[in-house]
């Protein structure tokens, strides 16, 4: 391919901000073309529901045109209770037995009821259990009502979805962007990536291609600003800047134990994750973390979550292996900026695959 030719916008509209990604093809390999943040008022979204629309298509606006991004198409993602991934072992069949296991499995695990839900499986490949040879089967349910809605929200912006995704697999997407695939990269063993947002935290593991666990723990960076402004009875726009450092806090000590407490919340919950894991798959190990979102910037939370686990943990640089037109972008700024926009990378990629 020869010039440059620019993919469809990519999208993560979380819980406190909204994230723009968008790369182009270029005669040398992708190249970030654009990379934006624009911040969104409290409850306007919530674990992955637009509350306040009127307030998410004003920051969508505001960041593409602060960003002068011209195409029309979009990669967007649902998260939170707007969608839910799960990994399937069910026995060898086809046709519509498979679909009716399927969407009785379904019906079990899902915390709301499958008339809601529009569901899609993909086959991964066969496992033996116990000695019975099994299909393993990546579920993806979302609900249909957050689909429509995200959908009629950008049709109001004139915009049109590409692709809608979930926030799991775009967080798979990050990863190989940034060559996580790539043989020998890392430690040997299976990877958790881990999105910290503000109001919840994703955990994707996975074993070479497997997806071998998910989940939502319902922990993130607006459980640390509220233990803030309730210690030092502030505002949560004060408390957030105490968090980030942009204000001092009262009491500095104070302010780092209360950080710290949360951090040690967050990190038993992503103990427990573990402990599932290897119940679920006794042969697996995960050997490293990749941390992503918001809340993985919280002072420490790196070393403590590598003391306490017991394994690498590294920050997210979903643009390690993407051209950075430095007429365009200061490194620093695409290097502060690529864990919180993960997601938005990974739905960017998605675009990618699917052009």
């Amino acid at each position: 391919m020869f010039g440059k030719s620019r993919l469809p916008v990519a999208i993560d509209i979380g819980s406190h901000a909204v994230k723009l990604v968008q790369l182009e093809q270029t005669k040398k390999g992708l190249a970030l073309a654009r990379l934006g943040m624009a911040s969104l008022s409290p409850e306007a979204v919530v674990d992955g529901v637009v509350r306040d629309h009127e307030e998410v298509m004003r920051a969508v606006e505001e960041l593409i045109s602060a960003e002068r991004a011209k195409a029309k198409e979009v990669v967007v993602a649902l998260s939170g209770s707007a969608a839910v991934v799960r990994t399937l072992l069910l026995p060898e069949m086809r046709g519509l037995a498979l679909e009716a296991a399927v969407e009785a499995e379904a019906a079990q695990i899902l915390p709301f009821p499958i008339e809601e839900v529009r569901l899609s499986h993909t086959r991964l490949g066969r496992v033996e259990v116990e000695g019975q040879r099994m299909e393993e089967h990546l579920l993806v349910a979302v609900r249909r009502k957050a689909l429509s809605d995200i959908i009629e929200l950008l049709k109001a912006l004139k915009l049109e979805p590409k692709i809608v995704d979930v926030n799991f697999l775009a967080l798979e997407g990050a990863y190989e962007l940034a060559g996580g695939r790539e043989e020998g990269e890392g430690p040997p063993g299976a990877v958790a990536l881990v999105d910290i947002g503000a109001s919840g935290t994703l955990v994707h593991v996975l074993g070479g291609s497997r997806t071998l666990l998910t989940r939502s723990i319902p922990l993130g960076g607006a459980s640390v600003t509220k233990s803030l402004a309730g210690l030092f009875g502030v505002g949560r726009t004060e408390a957030e800047s105490i968090k980030i450092g942009v204000q001092n806090p009262p009491s500095p000590r104070a302010a780092a134990d209360a950080v710290r407490a949360e951090v040690e919340r967050l990190a038993r919950e992503l103990g427990r994750t573990l402990q599932l894991l290897w119940k679920t798959f006794p042969e697996e190990r995960v050997s490293r973390m990749v941390l992503s979102g918001g809340g993985a910037h919280l002072e420490g939370l790196p070393a403590y979550l590598s003391a306490s686990l017991d394994l690498v943990v590294e920050m997210a640089q979903p643009f390690r292996s993407v051209t950075i037109p430095a007429d365009l972008f200061d490194p620093e700024y695409v290097e502060l900026l690529g864990p919180i926009a993960a997601v938005g990378a990974g739905l960017a990629y998605r675009a990618v695959e699917a052009a």
